[in-house]
Formats: structure tokens, sequence, C-alpha cells
């Protein structure tokens, strides 16, 4: 049960390291290609784009759980009473956000399962490069809910200690 709620807890991290590694391994392998062997590959650009998209999407849920997307915090700084009301307006529009584009995501991901669309050089069916857009929406949506579940945990605990202490 613990390794299973590991890989829950960092499955974004995981996934943007195999990433990661299978851009440095195909990019490794072309100039090894290009300058050992005076021959190019072609398939290892692709590669890299593909790993490149995977990264990036896998990016959006892993901002939401770290909380480490980019903001504007000028009100926060200027009015640090705010912070909170803030936070919860702005992850109101990341998951507005989300929840907008996931229609045009998995709309792009059937027309293009549809024409039967490969990449050039790895014949890889297109809809697979179109899949992680959706799967970050889709994860960037279940940790803001993890989030706000874990919020509501902490304030139910804080409640509850309170009325011990009353009593």
């Amino acid at each position: 049960m613990k390794k299973i709620r590991w890989f829950i807890d960092h499955f974004e991290e995981t996934f943007m390291v195999i990433s990661l590694g299978g851009i440095t391994v195909a990019m490794f392998a072309q100039v090894v290609s290009r300058y050992v062997f005076r021959s190019s590959l072609v398939w290892t650009e692709e590669l890299s784009r593909y790993f490149l998209i995977c990264l990036a999407f896998m990016g959006l849920s892993y901002g939401v759980r770290t909380m480490s997307h980019l903001r504007i915090d000028i009100f926060e700084n200027l009015y640090p009473k705010l912070k909170k009301p803030l936070e919860y307006i702005g992850d109101i529009f990341v998951v507005a956000f989300f929840t907008y584009m996931l229609r045009p995501a998995f709309t792009s991901i059937e027309t293009i399962w549809r024409s039967g669309q490969v990449s050039p050089a790895m014949e890889i069916p297109f809809f697979i490069v179109y899949m992680p857009l959706a799967i970050g929406l889709v994860l960037g949506l279940v940790r803001m809910a993890e989030k706000y579940a874990k919020y509501l945990l902490q304030f139910k605990k804080l409640r509850d200690e309170r009325k011990q202490r009353m009593i």
C-alpha cells in the first residue's frame, strides 16, 4: 500500500524524470550517430519532441500539486491579509481554464484518431502525441481536488480540536 501511495504522490515527477531521461538518451544517440558514425538518425528529434510535450503537460499537474505555477503576487505582497482569498481566486481560474480546455483536447484527440494520422519518422499514431494534454489537464483537476480535500480535512481537524478544548 505504501508503494501505491508513493506512486500516486510522485506520479508526475516520475513521468517527468522518464521524459527528461528519454530526451537526454535520444539526443545523445543523435550526437554519437552524427559525429562518430557520420550518419544521422531520423527518429531522435521526433522522439525528443514527444517527450518534451509529455514533460510540459505533466508539468501542469505537478505545478498544481506543488503550488509552483507562476503567479502575479503584487497584491499578495501589498495586502498580506488577502493572500488566501487571492490563492482561492487563482485556483478557481486554474480549474476554470483546465475544465474549459478539456473539451477541445478530447475533440482534437478524437478527430486525429479518426483521421488515422501518424508521425512522419516514427509512425506513431498522432492521437497518442495529443494524449498528454488531456492527461495533464485531468490530473491537474484531480490534484486541485486533492488539494482542497486536504484543506477540508485540516479544517475539520482544527474545528474538532477546538471543540475538544472547549469541553
